[in-house]
């Protein structure tokens, strides 16, 4: 008896450490891919904070008050060049930081310790529950409008 509870207790040792052994190695796998990525992105925001940084030292150098009457249509151009300039850089800036968010979005994918434990399966937020709620009341609302428009025209009649 002893021996079958040693031999049940082993194999119990090799299964688990078999199952935390690939799921510590895909998590680990899934971390590495995480921090690149987020290396990445604080790249992308230190290069934009730098541009837009740049963009608004130029903008803030224009001083209109001290352009020459003469080159005035000049300095004019120059400075609408500029602000075009800050405004293109803004908007393609500002196309790549909202891609970086929509990604950002997106949960880390990392294998669950435990599957059957409690609340780890079925959580939704709360905008799920409003849509699944509208999803679930749209029949009634819909009865309600029609017998609604029943009573109207049967009122007006």
């Amino acid at each position: 008896r002893e021996l079958e509870e040693l031999s049940r207790r082993q194999e119990e040792l090799e299964r688990g450490r078999a199952e935390m052994t690939d799921k510590l190695t895909r998590s680990l796998v899934v971390l590495e891919r995480e921090a690149y990525e987020t290396q990445h992105k604080l790249e992308q925001l230190r290069a934009t904070r730098e541009s837009f940084g740049q963009h608004l030292e130029i903008l803030e150098g224009i001083d209109p008050k001290g352009w020459n009457p003469a080159d005035l249509h000049r300095e004019l151009s120059r400075a609408l060049s500029t602000v075009d300039d800050a405004r293109a850089e803004f908007s393609q800036q500002r196309s790549r930081l909202q891609a970086i968010a929509t990604q950002d979005s997106e949960d880390v994918a990392l294998p669950e310790a435990a599957p059957d434990v409690a609340g780890t399966r079925g959580e939704k937020s709360f905008g799920q529950w409003v849509l699944i709620g509208f999803a679930l009341s749209l029949p009634l609302i819909t009865v309600g409008l029609v017998a609604l428009l029943i009573f109207w025209w049967m009122a007006k009649g």
